[in-house]
Formats: structure tokens, sequence, C-alpha cells
């Protein structure tokens, strides 16, 4: 499981659904249509965030599936540059992160000098990656610094 969020529409959406249909029967059988209606908004919310939850907790993308869905929005995104052109930059990140957890630009050297041995088949440069890298601590950074919910 990450520490970043990710959207799990799927799962959220069957187990809203799921739920839904479970706690409005269970509702309609003692209270008829009042008891069927209030039944399904409550099996529908729980059933989203149990839903949510569970396909949080088997994703085995970590926290790299909450930069997948997001890089082609950020600012920093090089048009024609694909998740594996990004998926490098992110994963120095995250390692560099829980290994050193201080200010990216305090080790820019180092990632920098990681970089070229990383990143793979990626087409970024130093200069392109590095923004996403910079992204990617600040929202770990802000993440830790949140309340727990």
């Amino acid at each position: 499981m990450g520490r970043l969020q990710k959207v799990h529409v799927l799962g959220a959406g069957a187990f809203a659904l799921i739920g839904g249909v479970l706690l409005g029967g269970i509702g309609y059988l003692p209270f008829g249509p009042p008891g069927l209606v209030a039944g399904v908004v409550a099996g529908v919310a729980l059933g989203a965030l149990l839903g949510h939850r569970l396909s949080e907790s088997a994703d085995p993308r970590g926290d790299l599936g909450h930069f997948e869905q997001i890089y082609r929005q950020a600012e920093y995104y090089v048009d024609g540059m694909t998740w594996d052109d990004y998926a490098p930059a992110y994963g120095l990140a995250l390692n560099a992160y829980e290994r050193r957890n201080r200010d990216p630009e305090l080790v820019a050297a180092e990632l920098e000098a990681d970089w070229p041995s990383l990143r793979g088949r990626s087409r970024l440069t130093w200069a392109q990656a590095y923004p996403a890298i910079q992204h990617a601590w600040r929202q770990l950074s802000e993440r830790e610094r949140a309340p727990a919910a």
C-alpha cells in the first residue's frame, strides 16, 4: 500500500454497487421503501470506501501508481514522453527519499550521478527528469507532514 493516493474507480464502483444492493435489500425488509433508500445510500457510501481501501491495499505499484496516474498533467511533462520515460525518475525519487529523507536540492549531485545508470530506456535528460524527482519528493514530504486521516 502506498502513501500517496491513487484512484481506484473500478474497485470503489463495484463495491459501491454491491453495498447499495445488499444494504438496500436489508433496509427494505423491515422498513419498506424508506429503509430501501436509507440502505442504498449507506451501502453505496460504505461500499465505495471499502472498495477503494481494498483496491489500494492490493495495488502492487505502491507510490509509483500515484505518479503513473498524474504524470501527464504535471507542468514539467514533455510532450511525446511515456510512463516508461518517467517511471525511472519517480523510482529514483522514491528510493532516494527513503534512504535520505532530506531536501532533494541537498543531494541533487548524487541523484544526477545516479541517473545515467538508473534511467534504463528513459529518453529524459537529467534536466527533464529532475522536476519529476522534485515533485515526488515534495509530495512525499507533504504526505508525511499531513495529519493522519
